[in-house]
């Protein structure tokens, strides 16, 4: 296996286990935002759902990648999503 599979393979690896942490942490705080009643809880339900979203489309396109060597367009779109869903869960902490 040549040095570019080797790591995209180790990056599918690490992606594929935080996104689905992401994913728990996701639907955790929208349950806690439920349970409390706090009053803007629709914007931060709204946004927390599709950054849920995101990151259930990064663990599919990661888990793919992973099963089949040496697809590297899963891998890309896999880091790209991942990336733009941290950048939406911290326009939502701020």
């Amino acid at each position: 296996m040549n040095n570019e599979a080797e790591g995209a393979e180790k990056i599918s690896h690490h992606i594929l286990p935080t996104s689905a942490t992401m994913i728990g942490v996701c639907i955790t705080v929208i349950a806690l935002f439920l349970a409390f009643n706090m009053g803007w809880t629709t914007i931060a339900d709204e946004i927390l759902g599709f950054d849920a979203f995101l990151f259930i489309a990064v663990s599919l396109f990661s888990y793919m990648s992973i099963k089949k060597i040496g697809i590297n367009k899963l891998e890309k779109a896999a880091d790209n999503i991942f990336f733009s869903a941290c950048l939406l869960w911290l326009l939502w902490a701020f």
